[in-house]
């Protein structure tokens, strides 16, 4: 085999791995280590990592920063918020590299975050061997906000990429881990389930009757008031006349939520003729996330007090 024709069978490779090799790619298509380390001397090959290597021809772009990561540790797959890019899931853009690999394997490179771990679900992607959604939402459940968590998740349930099967299947295997967030995981899969817990309305209202006594300086609270745009037929969870702002607790389970999201999307617009704001909240966001609960409600009232 002629040098261009080694050339043209590494080419092929790498096209299909967004424009980056493996050393032993290179290898096995006749080079030798004296012909790449000349050639990556030369500045034909670019050097990512030690054994991965670029033609200088290939953009630098995610892909190829992730692809690159994946190659320099052989049988890995990305995981974490890069599995979220790689998977398309909604809201994410591009982070660093994270990878999955065994606890027997070598876990170090400069080109990504390594974690270990032999119970991930991984499977092939778009040309990356990644983990899978149900997987992958299970693993970020602490390191993202529940909006965003919620964005995702259920963007990939209407789009029938994840099932609600899958998302359990994953909460049962890790049921007995201390993996963190867990219990908020657990929580948001169980709204989601058809038959899974639904609070009582006393334990709701008493779950944000409690993230209301957090928020600093807030106005008189009106419980079970009528509601603006239909005082004689309708009722709002709580109320914030001087902030304009409608509290409501959902203890809806997710499928009832869906079903009725278009009869909401109404009431939110009445609400919002009037100059009113609704901010809804499940049993989840007022126990698992109490806080970010607390400081959106807080961010609201500044708002308002700053239009006024």
């Amino acid at each position: 085999m002629t040098v261009h024709e080694m050339t043209r069978a590494l080419e092929r490779i790498a096209a299909r791995q967004e424009g980056v090799f493996h050393h032993e790619q290179a290898r096995s298509c006749g080079f030798s280590d004296d012909m790449i380390e000349r050639r990556a001397l030369s500045g034909a090959f670019i050097r990512l990592e030690s054994g991965v290597y670029a033609f200088a021809s290939a953009r630098s772009t995610w892909r190829r920063q992730y692809k690159a990561a994946q190659l320099s540790l052989p049988g890995s797959g990305l995981g974490g918020l890069a599995a979220c890019k790689v998977q398309r899931l909604d809201g994410f853009k591009v982070e660093r590299p994270e990878l999955i690999v065994p606890y027997t394997s070598n876990h170090r490179t400069r080109l990504a975050t390594v974690h270990r771990s032999d119970s991930a679900l991984m499977t092939t992607f778009d040309g990356f061997r990644v983990s899978t959604i149900a997987q992958t939402l299970c693993d970020i459940v602490s390191r993202v906000r529940l909006d965003r968590w919620e964005r995702a998740a259920d963007g990939a349930l209407l789009e029938r990429r994840v099932s609600v099967e899958e998302l359990q299947e994953r909460r049962l295997r890790y049921e007995n881990s201390r993996r963190p967030g867990f219990a908020t995981y657990r929580a948001l899969v169980d709204e989601r389930l058809a038959d899974g817990f639904v609070p009582k309305e006393s334990d709701l209202e008493q779950a944000l009757a409690g993230a209301i006594a957090m928020v600093v300086g807030c106005p008189e609270v009106v419980w079970q008031a009528p509601a603006p745009w239909a005082p004689d037929e309708q009722r709002v969870d709580t109320m914030i006349p001087r902030w304009g702002l409608v509290l409501e607790a959902d203890g809806r389970r997710w499928h009832a939520r869906l079903a009725d999201f278009d009869k909401d999307r109404w009431r939110d617009n009445q609400a919002a003729a009037l100059g009113l704001r609704v901010m809804r909240f499940t049993f989840t966001h007022l126990t698992q996330r109490r806080l970010e609960v607390v400081l959106l409600i807080t961010a609201a009232g500044r708002a308002s007090s700053a239009a006024a």
